[in-house]
């Protein structure tokens, strides 16, 4: 350790809806501070995903992981380094076992508009608007969006439900009754940031200096592309990702 060396004590959540999601963040922001030359205290809190960005307003948490947007850039505290290396902003589709036929002949964004399938979000997700912009049908779940999974296979409300290479192969092994369609990937330029709260208990802007330094670090050392290796790297080839045909969508 330097003689500049502080100890970094950060109040951030487990999603109680995913209980794995958080696997990467944490060992990226932990071993960040390390690498940077401080010491990280990270003090873990279990929330449900719907009440975690108003425990970062009200500073109950420190900081959280969440797409960039204009809103939460002046909401929250951003730290302005990619996570992922753009990994979070691609989506393969959930859907029912036995409908692959339905997609095997879409080359093309207008393909799949034609299809005229509803696609599962939960409120106010990012993926929604990123549905809109690129005129696809979907529709928002209101309560638990896990129930999206039950509904898709008895064909209740929605055709498939998007979701990131990062999700995906876990959750695959929990819905057996759905299947991943084998051929397509959508694309979007976005990316994973961590954002620290302004005030409260455990307010996370008092270490933004210290943690835009880390991450930068992080990226330039390779240190998150290991990580993106580590844990998603296998998730890759069980995808199929090289051969899947590239639909792009606007931001």
């Amino acid at each position: 350790m330097n003689s500049y060396s502080q100890t970094i004590k950060l109040y951030i959540p487990i999603i109680e809806e995913s209980p794995q999601l958080h696997l990467f963040y944490h060992e990226l922001l932990k071993t960040a501070i390390i690498e940077a030359g401080h010491i990280p205290e990270l003090i873990i809190k279990e929330s449900p995903q719907k009440r975690i960005k108003k425990q970062l307003e009200n500073g109950d948490l420190s900081i959280f992981w969440m797409f960039e947007s204009a809103p939460r850039n002046n909401k929250y505290i951003p730290i302005k380094v990619g996570l992922t290396n753009g990994l979070i902003g691609t989506r393969i589709l959930f859907i029912k076992r036995g409908d692959q036929a339905k997609y095997d002949q879409v080359k093309t964004l207008e393909d799949f508009r034609n299809l005229n399938l509803i696609g599962g979000m939960g409120i106010n997700w990012f993926d929604a608007q990123i549905w809109k912009k690129n005129n696809l049908q979907y529709k928002e779940k209101e309560g638990s969006w896990k129930s999206i999974f039950k509904m898709i296979p008895r064909n209740r409300d929605y055709n498939y439900f998007a979701r990131g290479i990062n999700e995906i192969v876990a959750e695959s092994k929990q819905y057996p009754q759905l299947e991943i369609e084998k051929k397509l990937v959508f694309i979007y330029d976005c990316d994973f940031i961590f954002y620290l709260s302004k005030e409260g208990a455990h307010p996370g802007y008092i270490y933004h200096e210290i943690l835009v330094d880390a991450l930068q670090k992080a990226k330039e050392s390779g240190l998150i592309e290991k990580l993106v290796k580590k844990y998603w790297g296998k998730d890759f080839q069980t995808l199929n990702y090289d051969k899947r045909i590239k639909i792009y969508l606007q931001k």
